[in-house]
């Protein structure tokens, strides 16, 4: 009798379920903005995204400057400067969130993170 793949019951993985959290964890700190001298810098994809513009008209006119929005509905104006300094810190923030996760994954591999709070303990 062949066997009947659709029947079978295939056991969790504990290192994918292991791996899938922590880029959902990678993610969730990535989008979730952080502080830069009292201001709070959004960092979901659409303000990532329009980061990308300003910066590309501040670094093409040293005058510019706009009204800002922050994630706390209030109205900010950056010059710049300002903006340049901003999106530096945001692909800082990026770049430190994969990190994180490149290590944790080394780990998970290696067999030296096991458990989901390690994870997070990680991007904590």
């Amino acid at each position: 009798m062949p066997l009947d793949k659709t029947k079978m019951i295939i056991p969790a993985d504990p290192k994918y379920a292991l791996i899938s959290y922590a880029a959902e964890m990678r993610w969730q700190k990535e989008v979730g903005g952080f502080e830069l001298n009292g201001l709070h810098i959004a960092t979901d994809d659409r303000s990532k995204l329009m980061l990308a513009g300003a910066r590309a008209a501040a670094e093409t006119n040293p005058d510019f400057n706009t009204q800002w929005k922050s994630a706390e509905n209030s109205f900010v104006n950056l010059n710049a400067q300002e903006l340049i300094t901003i999106s530096n810190a945001v692909l800082a923030h990026v770049s430190n969130c994969f990190s994180i996760e490149a290590q944790v994954l080394a780990f998970i591999n290696d067999g030296l993170i096991t458990e989901p709070a390690q994870i997070d303990a990680a991007f904590a």
